[in-house]
């Protein structure tokens, strides 16, 4: 065990009876409707779910100064300009930089050598449109720069770029300050600003799309371009920066989002890019789904942007052959490896010092701690404790380059939520309250970021603690595993897995089913030094295989003897081995009961 942690909360959704019983009116299976019915507020046609369509969403043209971005960008193509494309450093902000870059020169005919991707150093510079990516963009010289993923906030650079006389055309979704878009931008297109008529739940690399698709009509009707592909080829791109950036997946909320993310997935697996040929390989062939792109493929390509420079994942997912793509995909998994042993490293630490902690958030400050894998192990945190959670070290913490000075008076951070508390606004009404206490923060509902100094980090984590306690409104906040209650032991099948596959995207908002059971155990075996293990389960006539992944960091492992009753929360998957299917039940969380 890792630290003494809080018990969770096995507890069961709640289902809609009036959605419930129309998707069983329209043919839905019984268990398969309340699945359903307890993520979705109102009714839906079943055929939306199974079959989302690109031609259902709306016209972007809802999103303020579409237009005159659009106008911009057909006017750069027509004469030929330079673009800068400044991208951000993570998954999304990769995933945006290649929508960009293949649009203009894979679609819009842009000579690869007038587009430049241009990204922040997460360690060495931070977040945004940083005043080193500013000197860098100046030295080539373009007519326009394309943010995506970033710019919201960052007035005081853009208006360097503007001074030179160069077009900033902002492409974003995070959260726009108080104070407005930033005025000395040509224009800001951004579904979160007020009064934006699209959907705000789309991330940077859907608006970076959404705006590629309307200057591909734009070239078209203006006679610039007289052919050009449809750029619904771009959304297995969309689709991983969908995935990664944990934005609603709720059909209630962003109907868009599902669209992007099944077509998406659809593309994926027609392996038409180098890149997915040598990361289906990677998984043994398997049909790629969604958590396959958040577990195996996301951490691998953000963790170059994690620990030095992004540009190995960008360089991956726009490969034009297999062995280039592998020779990427060899250096992301080594960079990844290296995160997992700092991230796991960090996290033991974080874990034993939060469960000290009798606070409704959990904010954390390591003198040696590394701002790439902060992120990720806030998520722990929140998972472990059920609370909000944010990592914070000295800005500059990890480079690898020796003759960086970083500035250990600034610390760097990186925050997680749950459910109902909007991160942003938090750290936002932290900013408002007093000041002095926060440098510098942007992010969105879910997560974000803050550079705080460190003479003032405690007075920010009390402040920041009164202001989650406050949205709390009193109630505890605790550690909760949400399942669907006991599945049938007759429904522990492959077809079973089938039909809750066909009903996704699941993720953010439209959680995977969690079933709950109580199982005997039959056989056990441990695997990785007894970090994993692996297990047959027995209930009633039932029989089934299970896996149990960090299942050493939850109970101590001599108490799972033979005989003994496992209480646990599980997602039932499909193992397939030499091309036999079988159901397995994959362990989220497990108490061990006496026989």
């Amino acid at each position: 065990m890792i630290a003494t942690l809080p018990s969770k909360q096995i507890v069961e959704r709640a289902v809609s009876q009036d959605v419930a019983a129309t998707l069983r009116a329209a043919g839905v299976a019984s268990w398969m409707s309340a699945i359903l019915a307890s993520r979705m507020d109102r009714p839906f046609d079943p055929q939306e779910l199974l079959e989302p369509s690109l031609a259902r969403i709306p016209d972007p043209i809802g999103i303020p100064s579409m237009d005159r971005a659009v106008d911009r960008i057909v006017s750069a193509i027509a004469s030929s300009e330079r673009f800068a494309l400044a991208c951000d450093h993570d998954m999304d902000g990769t995933a945006s930089a290649a929508v960009l870059w293949t649009a203009l020169t894979e679609f819009f005919g842009v000579p690869r050598e007038s587009v430049h991707v241009v990204t922040s150093h997460r360690l060495k510079e931070g977040y945004g449109l940083t005043t080193a990516v500013v000197d860098r963009i100046i030295t080539l010289a373009p007519g326009v720069v394309i943010t995506a993923d970033k710019g919201s906030s960052d007035e005081p650079r853009i208006s360097l770029l503007a001074a030179r006389g160069i077009d900033v055309v902002v492409t974003d979704h995070h959260q726009i300050p108080s104070s407005g878009p930033p005025p000395s931008a040509y224009c800001v297109v951004n579904p979160s600003r007020q009064e934006s008529t699209f959907d705000p739940h789309v991330c940077g690399a859907g608006v970076a799309f959404l705006v590629m698709a309307k200057v591909r009509t734009a070239l078209l009707n203006r006679g610039v371009r007289s052919k050009i592909a449809s750029l619904s080829g771009l959304l297995d791109y969309v689709a991983v920066a969908t995935i990664a950036d944990c934005v609603s997946l709720s059909p209630s909320v962003s109907s868009i989002n599902r669209t992007f993310v099944k077509r998406g997935l659809e593309l994926l697996n027609e392996k038409r890019r180098s890149c997915w040929k040598v990361f289906a390989e990677s998984i043994g062939d398997q049909p790629i789904d969604a958590e396959a792109i958040a577990f195996r493929l996301v951490p691998a390509i953000a963790a170059a942007g994690r620990l030095d420079w992004a540009k190995a994942g960008f360089q991956f997912l726009i490969a034009p052959s297999k062995s280039e793509a592998a020779s990427h995909w060899a250096v992301l998994q080594q960079e990844n490896a290296e995160r997992q042993q700092i991230e796991r490293d960090l996290r033991v630490r974080a874990l034993a010092r939060a469960a000290q902690m009798d606070t409704r958030s959990i904010v954390l400050m390591f003198d040696d701690g590394h701002p790439g894998v902060h992120g990720i192990t806030a998520s722990r945190l929140v998972e472990a404790f059920g609370k909000p959670a944010a990592l914070f070290a000295p800005r500059g913490n990890g480079v690898r380059d020796s003759n960086f000075q970083g500035n250990t008076d600034l610390l760097t951070g990186s925050f997680r939520s749950i459910p109902g508390i909007n991160i942003h606004e938090v750290i936002s009404a932290v900013a408002s309250s007093d000041s002095e206490l926060v440098v510098s923060h942007g992010g969105h509902h879910g997560a974000a970021g803050a550079v705080v100094r460190r003479d003032r980090f405690e007075r920010f984590r009390v402040a920041f603690e009164e202001q989650v306690a406050v949205r709390c409104g009193g109630k505890p906040l605790l550690p909760l595993v949400q399942t669907d209650g006991q599945l049938a032991s007759h429904l522990h099948s492959v077809e079973v897995v089938k039909t809750i596959d066909r009903y996704g995207p699941w993720g953010r908002g439209f959680d995977y089913p969690i079933f709950a059971g109580r199982f005997h155990i039959k056989s056990l075996r441990l695997m990785s030094e007894g970090q994993h293990a692996r297990l047959e389960l027995a209930r009633d006539e039932l029989r089934i295989r299970a896996v149990w992944f960090n299942a050493r960091d939850q109970v101590d492992l001599a108490d799972a003897t033979v005989g003994r009753v496992l209480a646990s929360a599980y997602r039932l998957r499909v193992n397939r081995y030499q091309g036999i299917e079988s159901p397995e039940i994959q362990i989220v969380h497990g108490v061990f009961e006496s026989g």
